[in-house]
């Protein structure tokens, strides 16, 4: 197997579920945390070197720097801002992760962000800062009871977009919060990954590659991107405030630390889906809506993404392609749709696992000694076919969220993605097209024309009757019109609707 960047793997240095689907994705990575590291590689500086300790022969704030895009010593350097993450994040996180280092810290971040708010007693400069803090953590990305360092702020402003920092509890507890001790922010493990699992570095690889390729997408993504994440300055504002004013306390003279991050790898049957991540990218982020609206819809979409592109590096030729869609409108069940969907989706997962002991057949000698060869496709299960139903479950993709009859569907978030991804701002195409798309750009089998095609590849059963799947188009139909983006112009022929308008062509 060819990687991307083409670099030659060392032994041990990947397990194999990274070599097969790019490394690394695990399960304990949420959607937003997808799109908050992708989007810290993006606005990240990037070096590159032939080797790791030489000096870079290129330094770069492009978000896509095609021209280094081969480049196998790839690295980033994210922000660390390690004193706004604890401002906003520490009083409200699990007691666990709460070193007394970290708590006199914080003290004195409030005390110096106190002193620098003019007019007012002591009481409103004190409910001042505790207005910014609460206004930051409602932006959380994460609900989930962690420590305050393993916490992210959804991608307001680039002053937010952060990377992991691991608090290491041997490291902390032993620190005594001084001024001048360089450790109090310093002393983190910038390259373990227990939350931000690279995932959103698989999507970036992905798509430095695809633009590689098609570079006539990168202007307007880039400008999209940054448009998106600088839409709220007030934000950014805030955030330097409360960075700004720690550093010239808490840094002073001394250098503000800078941390370098290998990119890892991704296989290069990912590009099977380059020109389509790009087109689909490129009319979503074109299409006009509030910059929140777009974060959410976008973090659904990079996973959808994800999840074709693991399915297409693991079918073969003679493998199927299709995900059969029981659209599973409510009060409408579908019982035929429903099984052809429950039989495909246990079809798309031996094709995953049988793809694993290929692998494990083929890049043995790469993989470590001491495992035995069921241990190493445990790890490599939980970490694709497995993290794929987490993935489909965690946007609607996978429908039931617990229980049997595991089978693709479509929820109104992805209905959303979909129609902005496939159709460019205030256009329009058939529902016929549109479905017909569906299947071109995902593999989406949804009505009886789609369903024929993978007959005649020998992928699914010939079932003689079809009448199911026109029922299901006529749900899915429906859906789309409860969601606002389809209208009957006649009893033939209905449209599906991009209603929004195209962003600003410069800002």
């Amino acid at each position: 197997m060819k990687m991307y960047p083409d670099v030659k793997i060392g032994k041990k240095e990947y397990p194999l579920q990274s070599i097969l689907f790019g490394h690394r994705i695990q399960p304990s990575q949420t959607k937003y945390e997808y799109l908050i590291e992708f989007l810290q590689v993006a606005i990240a500086e990037k070096r590159g070197a032939n080797k790791p300790l030489e000096a870079p022969t290129f330094t770069t704030t492009e978000m896509f720097p095609i021209s280094q895009a081969a480049d196998g010593q790839f690295r980033y350097l994210p922000k660390l801002r390690i004193g706004l993450k604890r401002f906003i994040f520490l009083p409200k996180s699990k007691l666990d992760g709460k070193a007394e280092v970290d708590k006199d810290a914080y003290k004195e971040c409030v005390k110096v962000l106190e002193s620098q708010i003019t007019g007012g007693n002591a009481t409103k400069k004190k409910n001042s800062i505790t207005i910014i803090q609460n206004l930051l953590t409602g932006f959380s990305a994460v609900n989930q009871s962690r420590s305050w360092f393993d916490q992210n702020v959804l991608p307001i402003c680039p002053e937010v977009i952060l990377p992991e920092g691991m608090g290491i509890k041997s490291w902390r507890q032993k620190l005594q919060f001084n001024v001048n001790d360089p450790e109090v922010d310093e002393k983190f493990d910038y390259h373990k990954y227990t939350y931000m699992c690279r995932g959103g570095e698989v999507y970036y690889l992905h798509l430095l590659n695809a633009i590689a390729e098609h570079p006539e997408y990168k202007t307007v993504i880039e400008l999209r991107l940054n448009e998106m994440i600088t839409s709220f300055p007030q934000f950014s504002y805030l955030c330097n405030f409360v960075q700004g004013n720690w550093e010239e306390y808490y840094v002073a003279s001394k250098e503000v630390k800078t941390v370098e991050k290998r990119l890892g790898i991704i296989p290069t049957s990912f590009a099977k889906r380059n020109e389509q991540t790009l087109s689909e990218l490129q009319n979503f982020l074109n299409s006009k809506s509030h910059p929140f609206e777009k974060m959410e819809t976008l973090a659904n979409g990079i996973i959808l993404q994800i999840m074709r592109m693991m399915y297409l590096a693991a079918a073969t030729d003679n493998e199927s392609n299709c995900w059969v869609i029981d659209v599973n409108c409510a009060g409408h069940e579908n019982i035929e749709a429903k099984k052809r969907a429950i039989a495909a989706f246990k079809h798309n997962e031996e094709v995953i696992s049988t793809y694993l002991y290929h692998g494990l057949e083929e890049y043995r000698d790469l993989l470590d000694d001491k495992k035995d060869d069921q241990a190493i496709i445990k790890d490599a299960a939980n970490d694709s076919y497995r993290l794929f139903r987490k993935l489909g479950k965690m946007i609607g993709v996978i429908i039931p969220n617990t229980g049997k009859g595991m089978r693709f569907s479509l929820s109104e978030d992805i209905i959303k993605f979909l129609v902005l991804s496939i159709i460019p701002p205030k256009q329009m195409i058939t529902l016929d097209e549109f479905v017909h798309q569906l299947y071109i750009h995902f593999g989406m089998v949804i009505g009886p024309e789609q369903y024929k095609a993978e007959i005649t590849i020998g992928s699914v059963a010939d079932v003689g009757d079809y009448s199911f799947l026109k029922a299901n188009l006529d749900a899915f139909g429906q859906k789309l019109k409860d969601c606002g983006f389809l209208r009957d112009l006649s009893d033939a022929t209905a449209i599906v609707e991009n209603p929004y308008e195209k962003e600003d062509s410069a800002k």
